[in-house]
């Protein structure tokens, strides 16, 4: 995933300066531009389906990311109402949107809200009953019981992330709904601008090593 993830971070860089030479010299482009960033996006959102399908705890941890960059991950990703901090207050919204963009971030937020508590309960389980009987058992005698309460745990935190996932598709959905082709090309520069600020910044923090 280390390799994955650097090779799809310097594309999504090229990308981002093809999505700002169409806005400033190719408005035709504009839809394009911003199409190939979302599928790019699309990508990783894949990579990282397949690695929870064999570990789970390394998908929600991200251990290819610096310290730094960890600090800002919510439930295996970007929190989504981030996208309303980037949004809200700038020029290039109309009052209408921004009345739209007001209830859509309370409406995400409470959706965040709700996952965060699934994943608190999913954490829980971790200590729970099933675990806790496992671990004092003989792990030898009994490992059904400890690959029992392992699958458990996997599970239920495979669906939190699952749900975050649709929250981050959903919340990128109504963008595009929403916005403009020009606005949104504007938005996600910036958006993507911020990514790799933070990979560099985490970069220079840890000496260059990604953990």
């Amino acid at each position: 995933m280390e390799a994955f993830f650097d090779s799809w971070l310097a594309r999504l860089d090229h990308l981002r300066s093809d999505l700002l030479h169409a806005f400033t010299h190719r408005p035709d482009r504009i839809p394009h531009a911003v199409d190939a960033v979302l599928s790019h996006y699309r990508d990783y959102r894949d990579a990282k389906a397949r690695l929870a399908d064999s570990d789970v705890l390394r998908a929600l941890t991200h251990p290819w990311l610096t310290p730094f960059e960890r600090i800002f991950l919510w439930v295996a990703g970007w929190k989504p109402s981030i996208a309303f901090r980037l949004l809200l207050g700038h020029r290039f919204l109309s009052p209408d949107q921004h009345a739209a963009f007001e209830v859509l971030r309370r409406e995400v937020q409470l959706e965040e809200h709700r996952i965060s508590e699934d994943m608190a309960s999913a954490q829980e389980a971790m200590a729970g009953h099933m675990v806790l009987e496992a671990v004092r058992a003989d792990l030898y005698a009994n490992g059904s019981a400890w690959a029992a309460a392992a699958d458990e745990v996997s599970r239920a935190l495979r669906t939190v992330i699952d749900a975050a996932e649709e929250l981050r598709e959903a919340t990128l959905r109504w963008l595009v709904e929403t916005l403009t082709a020009a606005q949104m090309a504007e938005f996600l520069a910036a958006a993507v601008e911020l990514r790799i600020r933070v990979r560099r910044w985490g970069l220079r923090r840890n000496g260059g090593q990604s953990n």
